[in-house]
């Protein structure tokens, strides 16, 4: 599989902050959101947020994904790469580690981390702090994203259960 190919990908997880957070309320749960962009569709956007004041986002290309690939030792192809990246993110293994404290309130950056399995590499991005009109469009992205895969799987069960009233029907008339 290739980065174009990847399907988007959403998670939720609770934040936790690398140092004791700077006041003591609960963890904010977090939404993300990974798929590919760019002109070309080669580089890799992660966006991370509570819809409130902390939302993050990192951007890698195909050379910075290489890097990556390098440092953490994964072997095999490019395509087992990629997999390795979706199935570490789509596992219940994923944390949201903020650090910093922004003057804007919240964090001031974050790390997404993410394992496919205990003893596996684990793939880490840094991810940046977004403010004013960055964070609202990185926010709009993921809602509107995350709305179009809902309206996906609704469209694929209306389509699943049509096709299973169509074999009742067959089924009824064979009987």
């Amino acid at each position: 599989m290739s980065i174009q190919e990847m399907h988007p990908i959403f998670g939720r997880v609770v934040a936790e902050w690398s140092a004791p957070p700077p006041q003591t309320t609960s963890p904010p749960s977090f939404l993300y959101y990974v798929h590919c962009s760019g002109i070309d569709r080669s580089s890799l956007r992660v966006i991370a947020t509570d819809f409130q004041s902390n939302t993050f986002q990192a951007i890698r290309s195909r050379q910075q994904l290489e890097d990556l690939r390098d440092d953490i030792g994964i072997g095999g192809s490019w395509s087992d790469f990629v997999d390795y990246i979706t199935t570490s993110l789509k596992s219940g293994d994923v944390k949201l580690v903020m650090d910093g404290v922004s003057e804007l309130g919240g964090a001031s950056w974050a790390k997404l981390i993410s394992q496919k399995a205990k003893g596996m590499p684990r793939i880490l991005f840094s991810l940046d702090k977004l403010v004013d009109g960055s964070a609202g469009e990185a926010m709009a992205i993921l809602s509107l994203e995350l709305y179009k895969e809902f309206k996906d799987i609704q469209s694929s069960l209306a389509e699943e259960e049509e096709s299973k009233c169509q074999l009742r029907k067959v089924l009824a008339t064979e009987q």
